[in-house]
């Protein structure tokens, strides 16, 4: 089974700023959501953090999805450790790319792959490793 869940350390920046959208009683209308996204534009940390690393911030759909989302479920790796042990499934890898091309760089052994403590000290070190988010497989132990 192919499982994909948000990062709770690599989505620090949106919470941030959910949390002010929050605080500050801004909806989640067109011309409000347009109004923000220019000033997030317009200023120098916000623009830098959110619209260089997420594509969704230029679709006002997927905006609205990022930062105006009513809830949303984020993890860490351990949390995705016990999860997986009490569903009785066992983990077999995140999906091929550049995050576990870089993973590889760090740690040779072929069996960390499939060690998610050496994941969660990969990404401590990485912060933004998981942006889009985790995808994994894993299968029920047999």
């Amino acid at each position: 089974m192919k499982v994909g869940l948000y990062s709770e350390l690599a989505r620090r920046p949106i919470i941030e700023i959910r949390n002010f959208l929050s605080q500050s009683g801004i909806p989640s209308s067109i011309v409000e959501m347009r109004a923000f996204r220019k000033k997030i534009i317009n200023s120098d940390r916000m623009s830098r953090e959110i619209a260089e690393n997420w594509s969704d911030f230029y679709s006002l759909s997927e905006l609205r999805d990022l930062l105006f989302h009513v809830q949303e479920h984020r993890f860490t790796i351990p949390q995705i450790k016990n999860c997986l042990k009490e569903l009785g499934l066992e983990f077999c890898g995140f999906e091929r790319g550049n995050v576990v091309d870089n993973f590889e760089h760090h740690y040779n052994a072929k069996d960390a792959l499939y060690n998610l403590d050496k994941w969660q000290a990969y990404e401590n070190a990485h912060h933004r490793a998981f942006l889009s988010m985790y995808q994994f497989w894993c299968q029920k132990i047999t």
